[in-house]
């Protein structure tokens, strides 16, 4: 748990060389020497770039999740994350050490998975009421993804729910680390040469409810998905509400043609992640669940537990 120390609050604007050299500059992964405005770098073939924002956690997981929101969007367009362009936007009156915890947590995500950051900004502004990260990712294409057929095998990766939990267990004032596991990247790199793998797209807004969703809607076909295998988190049994609209941010959607089935549930083993068939594609458009209909996406009352956190003070 970070602990506010109260002896070095920030100034307006952007932060001083001095202040950036020692809490920032130290943690993180970079290219080469910092220039003014901006950076050059060198890409070659296809580029998979994404952006994300990381807004509404707690401090010491503000770092991880901006890295790995951006650097997850990349890997599951089945691209490789190679550079990583940050902002640190935070409130007046941020202390220093905040910044320092902050700018630790992204920096050992990327030098863990090999991704240089090349350009930024760090400040703090009037307006903000709460520490703002965006991070910008990019990476050279490995593959390219491929439209889902009909009959191929809908997989989920992943445990359901657990960001749920540690949110409830947040906003109830109890203890929980288990955020540092709430990543699909291992998955997802793991995935990316398996042959018969079409797309992927991580759990995140929505629940898993929202993210099939988003593929029927995207690729205009029907995905007929059941909740029977699901492998849930410890502690969902804890929250009200459809936990499979929950947040979920860790677990992976995967479509695959039947023949890779078997070797994207190999991969999966091989990392300690639970990988199961949910369901299949059929031709048309739209999501069944269990047998029903989903014709909304909807949020429940634990999304809202975002943005409660106010960062230091």
């Amino acid at each position: 748990m970070y602990v506010v120390d109260m002896s070095d609050t920030l100034g307006l604007g952007k932060v001083t060389k001095e202040i950036f050299n020692r809490s920032v500059l130290p943690y993180l992964p970079i290219e080469k020497n910092l220039e003014l405005d901006g950076a050059t770098t060198r890409f070659s073939g296809n580029t998979v770039i994404a952006h994300s924002p990381s807004i509404g956690v707690p401090i010491e997981a503000l770092g991880f999740f901006s890295f790995h929101y951006a650097a997850s969007n990349v890997a599951s367009r089945f691209g490789k994350p190679t550079h990583m362009i940050s902002g640190i936007y935070l409130p007046l009156k941020t202390r220093e050490s905040a910044l320092r915890v902050i700018a630790k947590s992204l920096g050992d995500e990327a030098k863990k998975y090999g991704v240089i950051v090349t350009a930024g900004q760090t400040a703090t502004y009037f307006g903000l009421e709460i520490p703002l990260l965006t991070s910008t990712c990019m990476g050279g294409e490995v593959r390219s993804p491929e439209k889902p057929m009909v009959g191929d095998s809908i997989l989920l990766v992943g445990e359901v729910g657990g960001e749920a939990v540690w949110l409830d267990r947040l906003a109830k004032g109890r203890e929980y680390e288990g955020w540092m596991r709430f990543t699909p990247l291992p998955a997802i790199l793991s995935l990316q040469n398996v042959d018969h793998v079409r797309i992927m797209h991580d759990v995140s807004e929505g629940g898993v409810i929202g993210a099939l969703y988003e593929i029927a809607e995207s690729h205009k076909v029907i995905i007929d998905a059941s909740s029977d295998s699901i492998v849930y988190a410890e502690g969902v049994t804890e929250l009200d509400g459809e936990i499979l609209r929950a947040p979920t941010y860790g677990a992976l959607i995967t479509i695959v043609n039947p023949e890779g089935v078997n070797e994207a549930k190999k991969r999966c083993q091989d990392i300690g992640v639970s990988c199961t068939i949910i369901g299949s594609v059929f031709k048309g458009n739209g999501l069944i669940l269990d047998g029903e209909p989903v014709t909304e996406q909807r949020r429940i009352d634990i999304d809202e537990i975002y943005g409660s956190f106010p960062g230091d003070e």
